[in-house]
């Protein structure tokens, strides 16, 4: 336990560190979200690559890369949903091309199996980063919104955690995370709407203009914060599943008590497309 949260403080102070300057000098969040997808698809195609062989390395990299196409765009013309609206158009058309052509191409049962994993590790890590990429350079104050989808996933498992200790008694997925209740998600998931709810009140007092009234917006901010605890929550069963599939305890070793960087950002790759959808909603009046 010590060294679980050793690691964790230093992790957070590093995170932090990538984080914060980001609100000052925007691009700089650039940096943090290169070094997330390259160490995020290197552990996925190891884990991967446990029960498919076939993967391409290079292709993955590339697609995944695919994730700062939004920034590209909107530096040379065009809206944030122009920009989001051709990242999603690429990343389809290339995931396709690089899986329906090796098996055409070559003898090989495995290829279309490799192909369509392949794929999803683009979707996967690459969504998340343009989402990210997206709310802190092509929004006003997006950096609010980022920081939102980033951390909630800690706030609902420090949350969960507790209320799961103190009144978890109905197992919610046993199969995957034995230990995950009932109470300990719906508990998680309150004090997320309670806390985003706080964070965007105060927020829009001070820094945000936003098109709708307070009242709607913090009932808004709620709503989605529940609603991020609950993809937090998904994205961790998920990648949980993934690990028990390839037959892994922890995607990476770079954290010891912590496992890899997919271990920390599998919930985040969940809740930054859910806080770029409250990005849209309040700045753009969507």
């Amino acid at each position: 336990m010590k060294q679980r949260i050793i690691t964790g403080t230093i992790f957070t102070i590093i995170v932090l560190a990538m984080v914060v300057p980001a609100y000052f000098y925007p691009f700089s969040v650039l940096l943090f979200t290169v070094v997330v997808l390259l160490m995020a698809i290197d552990e996925l195609v190891k884990a991967a690559r446990v029960k498919t062989k076939e993967i391409s390395v290079p292709l993955t990299y590339l697609g995944g890369l695919l994730g700062f196409l939004p920034v590209i765009t909107w530096g040379l013309h065009g809206s944030a949903a122009e920009a989001f609206a051709l990242y999603g158009l690429s990343v389809l058309t290339y995931c396709f091309v690089t899986t329906m052509f090796p098996p055409i191409l070559k003898e090989d049962p495995e290829a279309l199996h490799s192909g369509l994993a392949q794929s999803l590790i683009i979707i996967y890590v690459s969504f998340p980063i343009a989402c990210a990429n997206t709310m802190v350079l092509l929004f006003p104050k997006g950096w609010f919104f980022f920081v939102l989808g980033l951390f909630a996933p800690w706030i609902s498992d420090v949350f969960a955690y507790f209320t799961g200790v103190c009144f978890g008694k109905h197992k919610i997925v046993p199969h995957i995370s034995p230990k995950k209740t009932w109470e300990g998600c719906i508990g998680g998931a309150v004090f997320c709407s309670v806390l985003t709810a706080l964070f965007f009140a105060f927020v829009m007092s001070q820094v945000i203009e936003v098109r709708i009234p307070f009242w709607a917006f913090v009932s808004l901010a709620a709503v989605f914060g529940f609603l991020l605890s609950v993809v937090s929550q998904l994205g961790d069963w998920l990648a949980s599943s993934i690990k028990r599939m390839v037959g892994i305890k922890d995607f990476g070793k770079l954290m010891p008590g912590h496992g890899g960087i997919m271990d920390r950002f599998d919930s985040a790759f969940f809740t930054l497309p859910v806080a770029l959808g409250l990005a849209f909603v309040v700045m753009l009046g969507v």
